[in-house]
């Protein structure tokens, strides 16, 4: 999941993203937080693909409101959730569709129930990738889907018939949905995740798939790698 961060306090900001990193890497969901102290240099960033902004409603220089607006007119899917000392920002967070709206003073606790309730609520929609090729967005099946490339700035999806993408679009793999990790995806290497239903067998520093293509296995986190796949094919390899 990647996370923009915006507070001009930077003692919060910093205790906002530690809060939200622990909370994912708890639950070994891939996070990545870019963190500004000012609307303005988070507008900067607005051209890349936030999943989620947890922004402060009082910036210095910049309504959070405004800053929000603005980037949901880059990114309609964006969710924006407000952090503020001040409960009565509340009513003109909910213009800009926030998901919610959380006290600095229970962020420790409140912040961490927001993160449950919005995965409980994308995991139970239809189990989809949605993919975004210039104006025109799709939805692909997961289960058509047998592993993702990173291929530059771009990704490849890849389906049963060997080397031929089902599709491209602008991306990187550190921005993949979260659900997608949860749906059975595993993370093999620099480049590739993979749909571990459709794995035969992990060894040899290699993945063999069940239409025949090979992808190479990170050295580093091989043992890690592998682990993961027969933990999830003793729970789920036989449905």
């Amino acid at each position: 999941m990647h996370i923009l961060i915006c507070d001009d306090e930077s003692t919060v900001g910093k205790r906002v993203r530690q809060v939200t990193e622990d909370y994912f890497e708890s639950r070994e969901i891939p996070v990545s937080c870019t963190l500004c102290t000012s609307g303005e240099e988070a507008l900067t960033h607005k051209k890349e693909t936030f999943q989620l902004a947890l922004l402060d409603v009082d910036l210095n220089t910049m309504s959070g409101i405004a800053l929000g607006r603005e980037l949901k007119q880059e990114n309609p899917e964006l969710v924006l959730v407000y952090i503020s000392a001040y409960i009565e920002f509340a009513p003109e967070g909910y213009t800009v569709n926030a998901y919610r709206y959380i006290l600095k003073r229970d962020l420790d606790w409140m912040l961490p129930n927001c993160f449950t309730d919005l995965l409980a609520e994308q995991s139970s929609r239809c189990e989809t990738l949605t993919v975004h090729q210039g104006r025109n967005t799709a939805e692909l099946p997961l289960d058509t889907i047998y592993y993702l490339e990173s291929d530059l700035r771009k990704i490849n999806v890849y389906g049963d018939m060997p080397h031929q993408p089902l599709c491209s679009y602008y991306g990187k793999l550190i921005e993949l949905p979260e659900n997608l990790f949860q749906s059975g995806f595993l993370r093999v290497g620099r480049s590739y995740v993979v749909n571990m239903k459709y794995i035969l067998q992990i060894s040899n520093y290699k993945v063999e798939l069940k239409n025949g293509v090979e992808l190479s296995v990170s050295r580093n986190g091989y043992s890690t790698i592998r682990g993961a796949f027969l933990e999830w094919k003793g729970q789920f390899g036989d449905e």
